[in-house]
């Protein structure tokens, strides 16, 4: 309780009227009246989970502006920017440092030698740098509060980059002085197992304003955003309560969708301003339009991804921000209790008449229902405890067979291969990752009467409800089509064959979004791949049976079942063939024809009681791997 005792010294000493009190096993601490900021009572944050509540509440300011050495973990480069690029500045004198991209130890070891007896040591970095940041921090004997901001991206970013949070999690689980800082925490039952037993502490704000959202549900919210840009550069600016709108604020977390709705509208460069992640595959969808970021000067129509949902503000006298969810494009689907929590907060401009308006634009797409989704929630718990009784049965030296197919499978597949333990296991932050986007996304974007009620469970004023609704009018859209995957791969296909040895900045890209492509580029190659038509799932399996660690084990496998000298039958061989492919949880089709690829075969005809079968002799084995080339087999 050493940091409760910190607010009520603080309360008692700096400002009549602070509150704190337990609520539910939670510390709330009642923001005076009339503050804005945390930093008008609060000198530190406290070590545990803290639920700011409100966005802009200048959290991070206090730790970035007071006396401690301090580590804030953020889950995006351009939060970090926003922050660093703030500092100096009249009000603090302190050097921020960013570890990114490009920052070595020997820059960390610089910046802190820079700073001693000077200031104290403000490190900003990705989740992914932390470890080495408090190496560094720990080799010192520096001691330095941590803070992980906005981190209810924890859950939401594991799903891609699982090997980064786990081990950010295993890292701080055994440190004190940490917080987990969010305006939208992650609910407990989601709550990764690392932060049990945690204190969690609440700020209750007495000036709260309740935002309003016009919900409007269509077919094409991508037409309906191309149309109010339409209509307002034809002179017919969209109003609400009779102020008109000068400046929109677009948050679509797609750039393809982005690119769409600019070609549709036909606005030019400097009638657009797009913020997203710099990367060469958005550069490439982009073309002639550039990257800007939140600061600078506003042009009439900006977009936004979710890179910069959170930490980016915006300042306009007469801009709206509108949200576009599209159900037959999953990433565009937002979490009304953080994601749209996070983007209400980005317009500062006090005097904006549409400040605490946001309308969202959503259709329902390709939701899955509740029973869709615990079939499949089954049927992965179930696959995932065949892939650990696979790889227990297994001897030791043949266990990498499956640990290939943990490498290779869907990034949201169950089963977790524990380097420390040496065991697969089941993976619960997964699991619970899927019941999180289940209950917050695709059970909430069900219907209309869902959304309502999930902006009401979430503290939003929704009386005034659809009144724009007829307003808008439908338009035709055309999207940008083609299967992600297939766009994916023959891109990184044509980059790979530019060079042999030097791999491109947009080669590299696919490779940190999409592990399975080059895999797939290396394995398999352009034909088989052309031939399995794209599909994803497909294209998985066999990049794990081509793996060299799967064939090593099914070479031993198929010597022990197959002699040389005998003689069987194509129906025998398949069935021989499921058999071993079932041992080591190979999903392709079991063919005679793959044999050929382990042994010499002679194509003989074998008599039975009633007829001459199809069959192969084996004439001898073939000691070579073939998993190293991209000439593949034909199923």
């Amino acid at each position: 309780m050493e940091n409760l005792n910190v607010f009520k010294m603080m309360g008692e000493k700096k400002v009549q009227g602070l509150s704190v009190h337990e609520i539910d096993g939670k510390t709330v601490i009642t923001a005076p009246d009339g503050a804005v900021y945390l930093s008008e009572f609060m000198k530190t944050l406290p070590a545990g989970i803290l639920n700011k509540k409100e966005t802009g509440c200048g959290a991070t300011t206090v730790v970035l502006e007071n006396g401690e050495n301090v580590i804030i973990a953020c889950p995006t480069r351009q939060l970090i920017i926003n922050k660093v690029d703030q500092y100096p500045s009249q009000r603090c004198p302190y050097k921020l440092f960013a570890v990114q991209k490009g920052v070595g130890l020997n820059h960390i070891e610089n910046y802190i030698k820079e700073c001693q007896g000077k200031q104290p040591i403000k490190i900003m970095v990705t989740y992914d740098s932390f470890p080495r940041v408090y190496a560094v921090m720990k080799q010192q004997a520096i001691e330095c509060k941590i803070v992980v901001d906005e981190y209810q991206e924890i859950l939401d970013a594991y799903i891609y980059r699982n090997a980064a949070i786990r081990n950010l999690l295993n890292e701080l689980k055994d440190i004190s002085n940490v917080t987990y800082l969010s305006a939208t925490p992650i609910p407990y039952k989601w709550k990764p197992s690392e932060l049990d037993g945690l204190p969690e502490y609440e700020i209750e704000w007495k000036n709260s304003i309740k935002i309003m959202p016009n919900r409007i549900k269509t077919d094409h919210p991508f037409t309906i955003v191309a149309n109010i840009i339409k209509n307002h550069k034809m002179g017919h600016p969209f109003e609400i309560n009779g102020q008109k709108v000068k400046e929109f604020f677009f948050f679509v977390n797609s750039v393809t969708a982005i690119n769409g709705i600019i070609k549709a509208s036909n606005l030019t460069p400097d009638e657009v301003k797009i913020i997203c992640g710099k990367t060469e595959m958005n550069k490439l969808k982009l073309g002639q339009f550039k990257f800007e970021d939140a600061r600078g000067a506003n042009k009439t129509f900006t977009f936004c991804t979710k890179t910069v949902f959170y930490g980016a503000d915006f300042y306009s006298d007469a801009g709206l921000a509108i949200i576009v969810s599209d159900g037959f494009a999953k990433s565009t689907l937002l979490d009304i209790s953080t994601d749209i929590v996070q983007i209400t907060g980005r317009i500062r401009t006090k005097e904006n008449p549409f400040k605490n308006i946001i309308l969202h634009i959503y259709n329902t797409g390709m939701c899955e229902s509740k029973t869709e989704y615990e079939e499949k929630l089954a049927e992965r718990l179930k696959n995932a405890e065949k892939t650990i009784e696979a790889f227990e049965f297994l001897p030791i030296e043949l266990r990498e067979a499956i640990t290939g197919k943990i490498k290779v499978n869907d990034p949201e597949e169950f089963a977790y291969y524990n380097p420390k333990e040496k065991k697969v296991e089941i993976d619960k932050l997964k699991i619970a990752y899927t019941q999180y986007k289940f209950e917050t996304i695709d059970n909430i974007y069900t219907d209309g009467i869902s959304i309502r009620e999930a902006y009401l469970k979430a503290g939003y004023n929704v009386e005034k409800a659809d009144y724009l609704e007829q307003n808008i009018k439908n338009n035709v859209f055309f999207g940008m089509g083609g299967d992600r995957f297939e766009i994916y791969y023959k891109m990184y296909s044509a980059e790979r064959k530019k060079s042999s040895i030097i791999k491109s900045d947009l080669a590299k890209e696919i490779e940190l979004q999409y592990d399975i492509i080059p895999m797939a580029y290396n394995l398999l190659g352009d034909n088989l791949v052309e031939k399995l038509r794209y599909n994803e799932t497909n294209v998985r399996k066999h990049v794990h049976f081509y793996l060299p660690e799967t064939q090593a084990a099914l070479k031993e496998e198929l010597k022990i079942t197959f002699k040389e000298g005998q003689r069987y039958s194509f129906k025998e061989i398949k069935y021989q063939l499921g058999l071993s492919f079932q041992k080591l949880r190979i999903d392709i089709t079991a063919t005679a024809k793959i044999l050929s690829k382990f042994f010499t075969l002679k194509r003989v005809k074998i008599p039975t009681l009633n007829k001459r079968m199809d069959g192969y002799e084996i004439m001898n084995t073939l000691f070579f791997m073939f998993g190293y080339k991209k000439k593949s087999v034909e199923f």
